[in-house]
């Protein structure tokens, strides 16, 4: 059972990067990708945390993550990073932005909910058992601050993309559900209800700005995988240490749940700090290991001309090229031309006005 949950994070992970080079990567050169992440990159950063490795004790109280706002969203956002900039931009991305605009929300929502509803084994399954009251406890607990820091952060982006475009921005409110998810991922067990709310809040505003900055660099991230996933996962692994429901600064719960890191019988004091610098040793060396790699392996697939898909192809589609059948999207002709067409009801205002015309 425990190595199917390590599985379901890893492939968790290697998928993330998937989102990032989508529509110009080849897709065998992908799955070697994929076999190297799970292989390579996902594992020694799980040995260095949950697997009780140098991140564990690093400091007096170790590192804190959960459910993997940096052991797995953020190895996946920064991988994702590297391969959309070592790709470069889809043919026309930022020339003629609008081709590029999602084309079928339903889908996007559908997908969105089926997450967030997988995140619920994710997160409370993290507590590994409810054999008594305690750990069931912490399960809800954790359940409950999932649910506020995922809808919290759905919510601010929607409004945010509404003040910054006057427009109703559904795929904006899935990214940003998704961003509060990945922000509350570190600290569902150690933070409190408010701090979830704020978590997300920020979350929504780390997500937002980070996806408008890579669209000022002109780096083309498709679903935004690096700002949910990377950026959102920096800032849950430090949200995990300084919004902690340990009393004031001093005092630290992390791992333990409920009560207090202790030393004797009394809860250990002057652990702030402590806390702090082990959640910023894990971001960088997440980044460092998995950012390192993931550019090594990119580059080499580009040298060797296995990386991205031809001109033509990308010009005609992927679908069209590799794939059978060769359209997602089976539309006619007639029914293009019949979308086009406007019903005009008999007794409308319209119909009269076409007959007095």
């Amino acid at each position: 059972l425990s190595w199917f949950f390590q599985w379901a994070f890893c492939t968790a992970g290697a998928t993330i990067v998937s989102g990032g080079v989508a529509e110009r990567v080849k897709s065998p050169t992908y799955a070697v990708y994929a076999f190297f992440m799970a292989s390579f990159i996902y594992p020694i950063i799980v040995a260095w945390s949950w697997g009780g490795g140098f991140l564990a004790t690093i400091t007096s109280v170790g590192y804190m993550d959960f459910a993997g706002s940096g052991v797995v969203h953020l190895t996946g956002g920064v991988s994702a990073l590297a391969g959309t900039v070592v790709l470069g931009p889809r043919k026309g991305r930022f020339e003629n932005p609008e081709e590029f605009e999602c084309h079928n929300l339903p889908l996007v929502v559908l997908g969105t909910f089926a997450l967030w509803f997988g995140w619920y084994g994710f997160n409370p399954g993290s507590t590994l058992g409810m054999h008594d009251g305690a750990t069931g406890a912490l399960a809800a607990q954790v359940a409950m601050n999932t649910t506020l820091a995922a809808a919290t952060g759905g919510i601010t982006v929607f409004l945010l993309r509404y003040v910054i475009t006057k427009k109703y921005d559904v795929g904006g409110l899935c990214n940003g559900i998704l961003a509060g998810l990945v922000s509350i991922t570190a600290g569902c067990g150690n933070v409190e209800c408010g701090s979830a709310f704020a978590i997300g809040l920020v979350g929504a505003f780390v997500y937002q700005g980070s996806s408008m900055l890579l669209q000022k660099l002109k780096i083309d991230d498709p679903v935004d995988a690096s700002p949910v996933h990377g950026f959102c996962g920096i800032w849950g692994v430090l949200a995990a240490g300084f919004l902690d429901w340990g009393k004031g600064i001093d005092q630290y719960h992390g791992w333990s749940g409920w009560g207090c890191v202790t030393e004797g019988t009394a809860c250990k004091t002057g652990l702030g700090g402590d806390a702090i610098g082990a959640q910023f040793a894990l971001i960088a060396m997440v980044i460092l290991w998995s950012g390192s790699l993931s550019t090594i392996a990119f580059l080499v697939l580009k040298l060797t001309g296995l990386l991205r898909i031809s001109e033509e192809v990308e010009e005609v589609g992927i679908d069209e090229k590799s794939h059978s059948p060769a359209k997602a999207y089976s539309l006619s002709a007639d029914a293009k031309s019949m979308s086009a067409v406007v019903p005009v009801q008999p007794n409308s205002k319209a119909a009269w006005g076409e007959a007095e015309a």
